[in-house]
């Protein structure tokens, strides 16, 4: 029953609170960005354009702390059931609409050019509301994963070379 419940704590952070930390870190690191790099344009641009790199960021530095603490064997495999929420969300995707109308999976879930601040628009939702919301809760759950995959191999290399010290 501990691994299960182990589990289920890593995969609630992965994807309830990693999406929370990207939207409260996004206008820290807007700001250290806009003095570094003269071309941003704006915190809700920077969001909508940097949102994959902010999820992934913190997923990984918050695994890499949690897992520090916790243990991560079962942590490294949240991203199997993210992966099969994201396949059926494509097939149910992919049998609405016409065939000659639909984007490509790549373009609609990664690529499309979704600003925030266009929120009002009447295509928004449909045409944004996959890449803002629901790959959040995809990336999230890999970049935990490689988080704790990353931890556990540095704990490793600890404890090996404590060993051979």
């Amino acid at each position: 029953m501990k691994p299960v419940l182990t589990f289920v704590f890593h995969f609630v952070i992965a994807i309830l609170i990693v999406p929370g930390l990207a939207l409260l870190s996004g206008p820290m690191l807007y700001s250290v960005v806009r003095h570094i790099a003269s071309s941003a344009t704006g915190p809700q641009r920077f969001y909508s354009d940097d949102l994959f790199l902010l999820v992934a960021a913190n997923s990984l530095w918050l695994a890499y702390v949690v897992c520090d603490t916790f243990t991560s064997r079962s942590a490294v495999w949240v991203w199997i059931p993210a992966v099969l929420a994201f396949a059926v969300r494509v097939a149910i995707w992919r049998s609405t609409g016409s065939v000659f109308f639909h984007s490509s999976v790549v373009e609609h879930f990664f690529t499309a050019d979704c600003q925030i601040q266009n929120w009002r628009n009447a295509d928004f939702a449909p045409r944004c509301g996959d890449k803002l919301f629901l790959m959040q809760l995809v990336i999230g759950p890999f970049g935990y994963s490689a988080g704790a995959a990353i931890q556990r191999i540095v704990e490793r290399e600890r404890r090996s070379s404590v060993v051979f010290s």
